[in-house]
């Protein structure tokens, strides 16, 4: 399948983790992480921002607080629609955002955390707001 958008370059800009002292050892944990994905065109080029967070609540507790967040240029290809740009964003991005994170926790000597999974198209329709023009560098 052809692919509407080049990546260009992409950084993470942020990476922040916090690790939970207050935890009781044998809490039994149940990570879910906040996805966003925010997306901007200005002529033939999209702007993504990508960005993974992980926090304690106090309903239910997690073994550490992260925060990652990257930015990344594409060239737009094809004239398709933005939710297709944001689905095709996703598919590169993302196992770049799990590694970032997975790395960060083994280097904090826990065991790695990996986030899960996703179906693209679904995290791209549930990832608002979708912008339609702008420089979100």
């Amino acid at each position: 399948m052809e692919k509407n958008i080049q990546l260009a370059s992409y950084r993470i800009n942020q990476l922040e983790f916090k690790f939970n002292e207050g935890i009781k050892p044998g809490t039994k944990f149940n990570i879910n992480p906040k996805i966003e994905c925010k997306v901007g065109r200005k002529d033939k080029t999209l702007f993504v921002n990508l960005s993974a967070k992980v926090n304690d609540d106090l309903s239910s507790p997690v073994p550490f607080n992260i925060y990652a967040a990257m930015f990344a240029t594409f060239v737009i290809q094809n004239e398709v629609e933005q939710n297709v740009y944001a689905q095709e964003a996703m598919e590169v991005l993302y196992p770049f955002l799990r590694a970032a994170i997975a790395s960060i926790t083994a280097n904090c000597n826990i065991p790695a955390y990996v986030l899960p999974y996703i179906n693209q198209t679904n995290m791209t329709q549930e990832s608002q707001p979708i912008k339609n023009n702008g420089d979100l560098n």
